[in-house]
């Protein structure tokens, strides 16, 4: 589940502040295993951005990598699986790495939750 301790919920606020406007304010998630995390993952999040902004007018106010969980990857590598903590500080550094800390940041949620507790936020939400 999201809380204060899996979602650093202050670039949102900041951007917010910072850029104040009429369009409508969009978040980026980008999911997956990021076993292990690379540039096009934070090229596709930065090219998405500007995409969203440049032809539908959107004000991105931030975006989250979020890496799964370690029960999903390891049943989808085995034993190439990067622990999620490990995962977690290489999306963090990649962020930084490539300038973009300013909205972009890591959701730990997904990784650090009890995989029955994604299941059933997953299918909930199917239901609407």
């Amino acid at each position: 589940m999201h809380s204060e301790r899996t979602t650093d919920l202050s670039i949102l606020y900041s951007n917010l502040k910072s850029h104040p406007t009429n369009q409508e304010n969009v978040v980026l998630i980008k999911t997956g295993s990021m076993n292990p995390v690379h540039r096009s993952h934070i090229s596709n999040m930065v090219r998405t951005k500007q995409y969203l902004e440049r032809v539908y007018n959107f004000n991105v106010i931030g975006g989250y990598l979020s890496p799964t969980h370690d029960e999903y990857v390891h049943g989808k590598l085995g034993n190439e699986l990067i622990s999620g903590q490990h995962r977690i500080e290489m999306c963090r550094k990649a962020i930084e790495e490539a300038g973009q800390q300013h909205w972009l940041s890591v959701d730990m949620a997904e990784c650090m939750g009890k995989l029955m507790e994604l299941f059933q936020i997953y299918f909930h939400s199917r239901r609407w």
